[in-house]
């Protein structure tokens, strides 16, 4: 008995499917333990795995992208043009990976020209090669592909700054706080208004007025508890209380706003009013490290060495293990599951551009057991978190 041309058809389209299916299947799994070694810093194990997902899988860009950010690994987290370096100045091995990183973001941007990470990174691979005209345009690729990602527009800024084009970078900056103003709380922040107070307070003042401007439409909580946290970075308590207050009535689930508000309630001298909020913040997301810090601190100050001690040590862990900032992005362009390890370089930006809480964190533990050593050691983590960028001035020298 002959099978109809319609069935054969239809048995073709099925195993084609599976085959497809089963590889897809196969690859994803390799891409789970790939996070799993990278996170275990055994990357040689990693290679093996995202090479093995590439030969299931030819065909999806999100795996070059990991084996170019795996062969980026060991390049240097900072670039030194302020320096007036030339890029010579980057041996052989460094040159050849990023060399073969910049073609597996290339395929990877072939396949998907919507992938903002292979964007900014090729930018910054670029510019450690000196090819700052190209860098500029996929950094700014980035940012608009993905123009809700305040870290994208905080490494193009930095870019321009460095470049001289303060103007743009403080355009870039603006909207990078606007997106996440707890960067004003980050160590590329801190660093800002050491080195450029001016254009750190242009910066602000340009924000805050957006930030009113939008109320003045409606009301809005989200744009509350923007504002409401930049008023307690600048000291405006009075108004902090009521921005933050109101954001948290109409949207109880937003843990920054309880975490930020329970900043106002500490600078208020309310302690058991501000533990209670930063523990909001930490039933809401649990994988924040301030609420955690702040816990310990206000522990510390009542003498609960144990519960201090803990929360310190949680902060110190979640700061390490901070969520990915391109994960939803990505989410969306990708079938897989939520990506487990930030993807960004230089492999230091996210912690230089978001908040850091290991060097108060380090420096509680330190007070709690003096005896050792290796706490005290570690209380300026995120002073020395290298800025990917130098400048000079020509009157005062190198700044960071």
């Amino acid at each position: 008995m002959r099978m109809k041309p319609i069935a054969v058809g239809g048995a073709i389209v099925a195993l084609a499917l599976c085959l497809y299916v089963g590889d897809y299947d196969r690859a994803d799994a390799k891409l789970g333990v790939f996070y799993t070694q990278v996170l275990s810093a055994n990357f040689i194990g990693a290679r093996e795995s995202i090479e093995e997902a590439i030969k299931l899988w030819p065909s999806s860009a999100r795996y070059y992208g990991w084996r170019a950010y795996l062969t980026s690994q060991n390049l240097p987290p900072r670039c030194t043009h302020g320096l007036r370096a030339p890029h010579s100045a980057l041996g052989a091995a460094d040159e050849s990976a990023i060399h073969l990183a910049m073609a597996d973001y290339n395929k990877a941007l072939g396949l998907n020209s919507r992938d903002a990470v292979a964007y900014h990174n090729l930018g910054w691979l670029e510019h450690l090669l000196g090819d700052d005209a190209v860098a500029a345009m996929d950094w700014k690729a980035a940012a608009e592909v993905d123009p809700a990602n305040a870290v994208f527009h905080l490494s193009y800024g930095m870019f321009l700054d460095e470049i001289g084009n303060k103007i743009k970078a403080k355009e870039e900056f603006q909207n990078a706080i606007e997106l996440s103003p707890s960067t004003v709380d980050s160590p590329f922040f801190m660093r800002y208004q050491i080195r450029d107070p001016d254009s750190a307070v242009s910066v602000l003042a340009a924000v805050i007025s957006a930030l009113r401007r939008k109320l003045e439409q409606g009301n809005d909580p989200i744009v509350e508890a923007k504002l409401g946290k930049l008023c307690l970075s600048q000291g405006d308590l009075s108004l902090a209380t009521s921005l933050l207050e109101d954001a948290a009535r109409q949207l109880p689930n937003l843990s920054l706003v309880w975490m930020n508000l329970g900043e106002v309630r500490e600078k208020q001298g309310r302690l058991v009013d501000a533990m209670d909020c930063y523990k909001r913040a930490n039933v809401v997301d649990g994988s924040l490290a301030g609420p955690f810090l702040r816990m310990g601190e206000l522990e510390l100050r009542n003498s609960g060495k144990a519960a201090a001690s803990g929360n310190f040590s949680q902060a110190i862990e979640h700061w390490q293990r901070i969520k990915p900032v391109t994960a939803a992005h990505n989410s969306r362009l990708y079938v897989d599951d939520w990506q487990r390890i930030d993807d960004l370089l230089p492999t230091t930006l996210v912690w230089y551009t978001t908040p850091c809480e290991a060097s108060r964190a380090w420096r509680g533990l330190s007070q709690l057991y003096p005896q050792t050593p290796e706490y005290a050691a570690r209380s300026q983590t995120c002073e020395s978190l290298p800025s990917p960028h130098t400048f000079v001035s020509p009157s005062e020298g190198f700044k960071p």
